[in-house]
């Protein structure tokens, strides 16, 4: 049970920060420009879009399912320029799957 616990409060609040920092925060504005520093996070080009999306696909085992989640979080920074949208969003997705893990046994989808 306490693993459980453990694996739920890392997928909705651990693993979205983490991977949004790395995904949106890092890499996307890494593809715009050297020094990322300086890229707002609002700002869009394909490369950075595509790249970070793509990125984000291959880190999960659903390769199609991570990469459109990634845009979907992708989408959510460019509306705003935030970060904290893109982690909202993600953390919401794990809630949900997370949800319904428990609800029906699904515990293939937590591999």
């Amino acid at each position: 049970m306490l693993w459980v616990v453990v694996r739920v409060i890392g997928a909705v609040v651990t693993v979205p920060l983490a991977e949004e920092l790395a995904f949106r925060g890092y890499l996307a504005r890494r593809l715009v420009a050297r020094e990322f520093e300086r890229v707002p996070l609002g700002r869009f080009s394909w490369l950075a879009f595509l790249g970070s999306s793509l990125a984000f696909g291959a880190l999960h085992q659903r390769f199609v399912a991570g990469t459109l989640a990634g845009m979907v979080y992708a989408v959510a920074v460019y509306r705003r320029g935030a970060l904290t949208d893109a982690v909202v969003a993600h953390a919401a997705t794990n809630a949900l799957l997370a949800f319904y893990v428990l609800a029906t046994g699904s515990w293939f989808l937590w591999e």
